[in-house]
């Protein structure tokens, strides 16, 4: 770029002092001229001309010295400055300028126009133009140009932000500068997306609050409320108001004590709140509070700063049900110690193993056996070591012998699987083992010593005798099936039950026996079970529907076992009649039932008791807290009912208050209403959604009905029955009881029974 001082076109000042020098010197001359002539004259204004000349041409250099000092500053501090004249054409621009701008390098020179210098930098195709036609942006560039001043934000194409300057000079050019911005820009853009970030997460903080299902509080280092979710204020309704930013812990506290919503602090409400500020947040553990009759598990945290975050959660249904839990594990471990005993004395060996293969349980006759073997140590272990131990000790069985390793083996694999195994032990005893699997997993293994049964044939028959006789005399009924269904033998209780005789039942099929809906089922069992051995028939025990001969439904708890042996293959049932139990079952639900309805309901009139009515005003208070509806209530009172008792009889006055009672349910217009005998010859009836108006006009409707029935009354002056109703409307609100409805109403019903009886008086506000 060429000095500043060469061609430049000359500022507003350096025009201003060559207009006064040349005045001064045509005024000098002519001054000459008029006193010495006009040679004078000349020869004045010929040096006055030429001593401004000097002049202007020492202003000159100074004021080139001046801008050459300003722009080799702009120059070495790399600023990309542009500076333009009045006329809006280049007067100077720097090195950094063009370096900005590939495109203006060798093509800017003083005096080109403030149009062609933005053309050429749209060619430099470095800015950023955010998707505006390059056209669009010359075109609007050039209009804010034409202002006083203008700033604006200019992104580059290489990522870099400029804040671009352009502001009038004093002598009307223009000068314009930018400043590189991208990394306060950055700042700028890191800090909105940290705000957005933290909005978000505070928004998403409190929907979780919201979502949880248990209570969440936060109270500051004074123990002052900074955030709840709403589950906190349905934990704690009589306390609900109070739960804003900025209360006490300790006023919430003392408020739910006033309202008595703490049963285990009555009576010592002041030594109680001592002994709950003490423990605030000290225990370090969650511990149980009953509030209004629910328990609430309350989990409170102290932090570093001094906060306290709080978790409420309803135990309720835990407690009852760890009440329960408790007394049934203290019902099992008594059944457990009982069962031990029974398992001891069995005159059989038995050993339990549990599902994941370990020993659990061996009982006394088994010990007995091996006393050379310490089965304590053993508990706990697996089927294998207990067969190593027993190797070990020479006590495997003689089919054992020679092939110890592969015999241990096949016996693993098949552990749980050979519900009969029959075994000669070294010293000469035949072991009969049963193994069985539970449907939970368990393996039970029942060993017996046959040697007797099998070396006596009399001993053996005598055990099959009396085999036989437990069968036949069973409480059970018990049949043996083939594998097509057919009974091949069946019990006294198995003819009794289903009404057959024992040669009736031989040869037909047990699923002739079963109710028509059941058979399908059996038969699908049976048919799986034979294609897939491995499979279970019908499992431990299972209910079936099952016919009497007179066409009887019976109801039957059976098991099935299948016995495989070398030469055979059938199944055995064992079969228990439980129809009573489930008539039983089903006379005893009914019966609840009706007792409920009894514990609800009054018995002469057969509308709602005062326990359901309480139940139903604290229902439609909640229903009324949620939609903001009023809550209307009548109080409803037959005038002189016991004249009318006296005079007609109390038959007449039971009958009376039925009558009465029909009245009322008919003035029942919502599902949600609730009529109810309050106490003697006293109604209340609850009305949902009815406001004051609504509620007095239904006691009119109630009072025409009665009195047309003309029901006769001796012994009143208008000479039939009447009643009084007092009205009122009440809209639930948290400070307010529900119990302040019924109230009012009772005050509306004392004005009818002053201002003269049959009549309805709406309680004012």
């Amino acid at each position: 770029m060429s000095p500043p001082s060469q061609g430049l076109t000359q500022p507003l000042a350096e025009r201003l002092a060559t207009a006064w020098g040349l005045g001064l010197a045509l005024g000098l001359g002519a001054l000459a001229g008029a006193l010495g002539g006009w040679i004078w004259g000349l020869a004045v204004l010929a040096g006055s001309a030429t001593l401004a000349l000097a002049l202007l041409i020492l202003h000159e250099r100074h004021l080139r010295w001046r801008m050459a000092a300003g722009t080799e500053a702009m120059t070495a501090l790399g600023v990309p400055l542009l500076i333009l004249d009045q006329d809006d054409r280049l007067r100077w621009c720097s090195a950094a300028f063009v370096r900005l701008y590939p495109a203006l390098a060798g093509k800017v020179a003083r005096g080109v126009s403030y149009a062609e210098i933005c053309r050429l930098v749209l060619e430099s195709d470095v800015i950023d133009l955010e998707g505006h036609p390059p056209r669009d942006w010359l075109k609007q560039r050039l209009q804010r140009h034409q202002g006083q001043g203008d700033r604006w934000i200019q992104r580059m194409r290489d990522g870099r932000v400029l804040q671009v300057i352009e502001n009038r000079t004093l002598s009307g050019g223009w000068a314009s500068v930018r400043f590189d911005i991208g990394d306060q820009v950055a700042l700028q853009d890191a800090l909105r997306a940290a705000r957005d970030e933290a909005r978000a997460a505070n928004e998403l903080l409190e929907e979780a609050l919201q979502a949880m299902p248990a209570g969440f509080e936060i109270w500051d280092a004074q123990d002052r409320l900074l955030r709840c979710n709403d589950r906190v204020r349905e934990q704690y309704p009589t306390a609900a108001h109070l739960l804003q930013p900025g209360v006490r812990f300790e006023d919430v506290v003392r408020a739910s004590l006033a309202a008595g919503a703490i049963p285990s602090a009555k009576g010592r409400e002041a030594q109680w709140l001592g002994d709950r500020l003490a423990q605030r947040a000290r225990l370090g553990r969650p511990f149980l509070m009953d509030y209004q009759g629910q328990w609430i598990q309350v989990d409170e945290r102290r932090m570093p700063s001094g906060r306290v975050v709080t978790v409420r959660q309803d135990v309720t249904e835990l407690v009852a049900a760890r009440n329960a839990l408790t007394q049934a594990r203290q019902v099992a471990e008594q059944r457990t110690q009982l069962l031990e005993r029974a398992v001891d004395a069995l005159p059989v060996a038995l050993y339990v193993w549990d599902p994941d293969g370990r020993l659990m349980l061996v009982n006394r006759l088994y010990r007995d056996w091996h006393p050379e073997i310490d089965y304590d140590a053993l508990i706990g272990t697996d089927f294998e070591h207990t067969l190593r131990v027993s190797q070990a000790h020479g006590l495997l069985p003689q089919d054992a012998k020679g092939r110890e390793e592969e015999w241990i083996a096949e016996r693993v694999r098949l552990h749980g699987q050979r519900p009969e195994l029959l075994q000669q032990l070294p010293d000469g005893r035949q072991i009969l083992t049963h193994e069985q699997r539970t449907p939970e997993g368990f393996i039970v293994t029942v060993r017996q010593d046959v040697t007797a049964l099998l070396s006596k044939e009399r001993a053996l028959a005598s055990s099959k005798a009396q085999v036989e006789a437990i069968i036949r005399t069973a409480g059970a009924a018990i049949v043996t099936m083939d594998t097509e269904g057919r009974i091949l033998y069946a019990n006294l209780a198995a003819e009794q039950l289903w009404g057959y005789a024992g040669a009736e039942l031989v040869g037909r099929s047990v699923v002739s026996l079963l109710h028509p809906d059941a058979r399908a089922e059996l038969v699908g069992l049976f048919e799986q079970h034979l294609r897939q051995p491995e499979l279970d028939l019908i499992g431990p025990r299972r209910e079936v529907q099952a016919q009497h001969r007179d066409g009887q439904v019976l109801t039957l708890l059976v098991a099935i076992s299948e016995v495989r042996t070398a030469d055979d293959h059938f199944f055995v049932g064992v079969i228990n009649d439980i129809s009573a139990a489930k008539r039983l079952e089903v006379e005893l639900r009914e019966a609840n039932q009706r007792l409920e309805q009894l514990s609800r309901t009054d018995s002469l009139t057969g509308l709602a008791n005062r326990r359901r009515l309480m139940e139903g005003l604290q229902e439609l208070w909640q229903r009324g807290l949620r939609s903001r509806t009023p809550l209307g209530l009548l109080m409803v009172d037959v005038d002189h009912f016991k004249a009318y008792n006296d005079h007609h009889g109390h038959q007449a006055g039971d009958a009376a208050l039925q009558a009465l009672a029909r009245v009322l349910q008919g003035a029942a217009r919502r599902s949600t209403d609730v009529v109810a005998r309050y106490g003697g010859e006293e109604f209340a009836l609850l009305l949902d959604d009815c406001d004051g108006v609504a509620a007095l006009e239904r006691a009119e409707q109630i009072r025409s009905a009665l009195a047309a029935l003309q029901l006769p009354h001796g012994a009143c002056p208008l000479g039939r029955l009447s009643v009084s109703i007092g009205a009122t409307h009440l809209m639930p609100e948290p400070q307010l009881r529900p119990e302040e409805g019924l109230a009012r109403a009772d005050k509306a019903l004392y004005q009818a029974k002053t201002q003269g009886r049959d009549r309805a008086v709406l309680l004012a506000d």
